[in-house]
């Protein structure tokens, strides 16, 4: 009988695959399939970018030659400073880097970069100090504290508390902090909201999309190749938490195994982020990122996500939606797990969309990130404050020893 019952559940799947099968096909995709295959293009990305961003065309094209060259200004500066400085972000306002610096000589070395420098009293050591005194004052977590880091635009450091949680536990935390930096003289933002981040694994339907046997629907992020001739792809930790679970395409066919050997997941402090093996005959990998309703893009190669610039992501229930990337490295707090090193966008988000592919750059895009979670008021429902969070790309490639699939641009 249950056999019987899991064949017709993916005999659904396949008929609801071919129904909502309107966009191109997805990093990882069946072969033997009568469709061409769609040609790369970076349209559904711009158009996206437009939308979200606010932007004409002229200008869109203006900010990402700005952004590409403060990702070049900011790989100058980290080869100049003898130590991370404390911090680094694009000033939309000026299209150039800004880089935090505590002294005159370091100063002159990011303008020699090609960044504009901006003298701070703390430096990073000083901050990161701070950060790990509040990792020692959460212990397993305070009630509506949903996350904390350094805020690198005010020289300090920030806490996130979801007000409609608020408790005298929360408040007492908040007094604490704050007296924690008043010592060290060093400013704390709180930011509260109406909402509280989830890890966004869920049932929706829709474009690009992958299925862990028994947790759910998520999105895949980017194709990799690996030691041994492995092929598969990377997604979010949260939907690879089985070892050696099966896994389904976005029509229902099998065409891998997530968490081989149950040592391909983590979602933790140290991350959230998972790999499955594409090893099943008739499946091949491709660069390209796609959205439900835009052509896909492919990718060249991987990149850091700084503030403050725009990113572009791709899930299988929100097609493209465009933002910027708000916060860096930060702790985020889901309630059941805390995770570390993270990343906070304002582009909107949904259930279903774990896993999903974070780029920049659409005319040579650039991998960034996985999605790993976000609030309640997603694409379709513009409740409160967006919420939107996404695992950086480059712990999981050095991780395992991955490398990416890219094409040309």
């Amino acid at each position: 009988m249950e056999r019987r019952n899991r064949k017709a559940a993916l005999c659904g799947l396949t008929v609801a695959a071919a129904m909502a099968a309107v966009g191109p096909l997805s990093p990882a995709r069946a072969v033997p399939q009568h469709e061409p295959t769609p040609q790369p293009s970076p349209r559904g990305m711009l158009d996206a970018m437009r939308r979200d961003l606010g932007l004409t065309a002229e200008q869109v094209r203006t900010r990402l030659a700005q952004e590409a060259d403060a990702h070049r200004a900011a790989a100058a500066v980290r080869r100049a400073l003898a130590a991370p400085p404390a911090g680094m972000w694009f000033d939309k306002s000026s299209g150039r880097l800004v880089v935090a610096v505590t002294g005159a000589a370091d100063a002159q070395r990011v303008r020699a970069a090609g960044a504009l420098p901006k003298t701070v009293r703390h430096s990073r050591a000083v901050l990161s100090a701070l950060v790990r005194q509040i990792n020692g004052r959460v212990g397993k977590g305070v009630p509506g504290v949903t996350g904390w880091g350094v805020d690198e635009r005010a020289n300090g450091v920030v806490i996130r508390i979801d007000r409609t949680r608020r408790t005298a536990r929360t408040d007492a935390f908040e007094k604490t902090v704050r007296a924690l930096g008043g010592r060290a003289k060093v400013p704390v933002t709180v930011e509260r909201s109406a909402q509280s981040p989830r890890q966004q694994d869920g049932t929706v339907i829709g474009g690009e999309r992958w299925m862990p046997g028994s947790e759910g629907i998520c999105s895949v992020g980017f194709s990799v190749t690996g030691p041994g001739n492995f092929q598969g792809f990377l997604t979010a930790g949260h939907c690879t938490r089985t070892p050696d679970q099966a896994a389904y395409g976005k029509d229902g066919s099998r065409l891998g195994t997530s968490n081989q050997g149950g040592v391909h997941s983590v979602n933790g402090r140290e991350g959230d982020y998972g790999l499955v093996a594409v090893d099943q005959p008739g499946w091949t990998l491709s660069p390209a990122v796609a959205g439900q309703g835009g052509a896909p893009v492919p990718v060249t190669g991987s990149q850091e996500g700084l503030t403050g610039m725009s990113i572009c992501h791709s899930g299988q229930s929100s097609g493209w939606h465009c933002g910027e990337i708000t916060r860096a490295d930060q702790t985020v707090d889901y309630g059941t797990i805390v995770i570390d090193g993270l990343s906070y966008t304002n582009a909107c988000s949904a259930p279903g969309d774990s896993g999903g592919s974070y780029v920049t750059q659409p005319n040579a895009p650039m991998a960034i990130g996985v999605h790993s979670g976000g609030g309640a008021a997603t694409c379709g429902n513009f409740g409160g404050d967006t919420i939107t969070i996404f695992q950086p790309v480059g712990e999981a490639l050095a991780k395992w020893n991955l490398r990416l699939k890219t094409g040309s641009p």
